[in-house]
C-alpha cells in the first residue's frame, strides 16, 4: 500500500472520503481558492446562448463562493 497528500477538488473524491477510504488531513488549513476565467474572443458579438451560460455560471459561483470580480465583464 502506498501512502501519500493530494490536493484535489472535494466533489471528486467525496464517496472515497465518505466511505473512509481516503482521509481529510490538515482540515484547518484550506487550499487557497482558485480562480475561475471565462474566455471568449473579444473581437466578436457574444452570442446570447453564451451569456447567459456565462451569467449562470456567475451566480451558481456568487452562490457558493461569494462575490464574483467581474473584470472585462460586458454586459
Amino acid at each position: 500500500m502506498r501512502h501519500g497528500l493530494a490536493q484535489a477538488p472535494r466533489y471528486r473524491f467525496a464517496e472515497d472520503l465518505a466511505s473512509g477510504a481516503l482521509a481529510e488531513v490538515l482540515p484547518d488549513f484550506p487550499p487557497t481558492p482558485t480562480p475561475v476565467s471565462v474566455l471568449y474572443p473579444s473581437n466578436r458579438q457574444l452570442s446570447p446562448r453564451v451569456r447567459v451560460f456565462i451569467d449562470w455560471l456567475a451566480r451558481l459561483y456568487e452562490e457558493k463562493f461569494g462575490p464574483v470580480a467581474a473584470q472585462g465583464r460586458s454586459q
